[in-house]
């Protein structure tokens, strides 16, 4: 009984380890899409943005359970700088969340 109960725990603990490791893909992967984006482009105009596909799959297709959104702030946290926050949520037994952030140039300071 005991070794069953520890299967089962130890599934569960796999589960969320990937889980955790498909949303930090998600959250670098829009990440790494918006830094390479031309200074200007609108996409990184100040504002909240929620992904369009949501939810997603662990490879970025629609039907998932991942939940990803993203926030561009100006001049922060200096004048001709944007923070880019990127946010991966999902729920299994429970609510997660994983979030990155990075700096993008502005294309005229201030922004």
């Amino acid at each position: 009984m005991a070794f069953a109960a520890n299967t089962i725990s130890l599934t569960r603990m796999a589960k969320g380890a990937d889980s955790t490791s498909a949303a930090h893909a998600l959250a670098q992967e829009k990440l790494e899409q918006l830094r390479s984006m031309q200074l200007g482009a609108a996409a990184l105009n100040p504002h909240i943005y929620i992904d369009p596909a949501n939810p997603l799959k662990a490879d970025g297709t629609a039907g998932g359970t991942f939940t990803r959104r993203w926030v561009v702030s100006v001049n922060s946290p200096a004048s001709g700088l944007r923070t880019v926050t990127v946010t991966v949520s999902w729920r299994d037994t429970r609510l997660h969340t994983t979030t990155l952030a990075s700096y993008v140039r502005c294309s005229a300071i201030p922004c």
